[in-house]
């Protein structure tokens, strides 16, 4: 299960120009992105996402309206969306100088992942 520390630790981990996707058992998929000026930014989305929504969802400017149903989110409404969820998947999108992509089963997956790749 997701805990708020787990968010915490994600969110103080994330590099700028990254983007995390939580997709939760709920069929919701939660969005947490650093953006390029330094700001953290949350969303929701209902459902499930393709491998190409994906990707252009971790593209796209939030306020765009490129995704019909996405829903900004405050650090509170984050907080209460996750708390207590099963991921289903877990995906970090990379975006600085090169594209990368990666993929975790689990939130301590990703955690342990964060601390062990500090230049993600």
């Amino acid at each position: 299960m997701i805990s708020a520390n787990d968010v915490l630790q994600a969110i103080s981990e994330i590099h700028q120009y990254s983007t995390l996707l939580i997709e939760l058992k709920n069929s919701n998929t939660v969005v947490i992105r650093h953006s390029a000026d330094g700001k953290m930014s949350y969303f929701k989305i209902r459902g499930n996402l393709k491998p190409s929504e994906r990707a252009a969802l971790a593209r796209i400017r939030p306020e765009s309206n490129e995704f019909m149903g996405l829903k900004s989110l405050t650090i509170g409404e984050l907080f209460d969306e996750l708390d207590g969820q099963r991921a289903h998947h877990i995906w970090l999108e990379a975006m600085g100088h090169e594209k990368r992509e990666h993929a975790f089963l689990s939130i301590a997956e990703l955690k342990t992942f964060l601390r062990t790749n500090p230049h993600h």
